[in-house]
């Protein structure tokens, strides 16, 4: 009963560990995605910025902002992925492929993959 009572501790223990590494881990990674948005975004602005703007507004309210040319928005967001990549060097690339170009998209990304890491350690599910 004793060893009945430890393994249901000890599990506990790994189970709490588990969720507080889950939740910092899936803070650093949205830190991390927040500062690379950043980035396409002021890219975005620069090659087409009414288009950015209009695009913008229509997330911030919903799409409640008119018309929206989706065909010239994706040319937009293709040509300053371009030049993003052109401009910038790839400083990380996380453990689930996305690309970070900004030293702190990069740090947090890589705090978040060692939190991905200590999880897979200790066999959180």
């Amino acid at each position: 009963m004793l060893l009945t009572l430890w393994s249901g501790s000890t599990f506990a223990a790994e189970q709490n560990q588990c969720s507080t590494l889950k939740d910092e881990r899936d803070s650093l990674a949205s830190q991390a995605m927040v500062a690379e948005i950043d980035l396409g975004r002021k890219y975005r602005e620069q090659i087409c910025p009414g288009l950015a703007r209009q695009a913008e507004q229509a997330n911030a309210n919903e799409g409640s902002s008119g018309i929206i040319n989706y065909e010239a928005l994706i040319d937009c967001r293709k040509k300053a992925e371009a030049r993003l990549k052109k401009n910038n060097k790839l400083l990380y690339r996380n453990l689930l492929g996305f690309t970070f170009y900004t030293p702190k998209g990069a740090s947090l990304a890589r705090q978040a993959d060692q939190k991905s890491t200590e999880m897979g350690n200790i066999r959180c599910p």
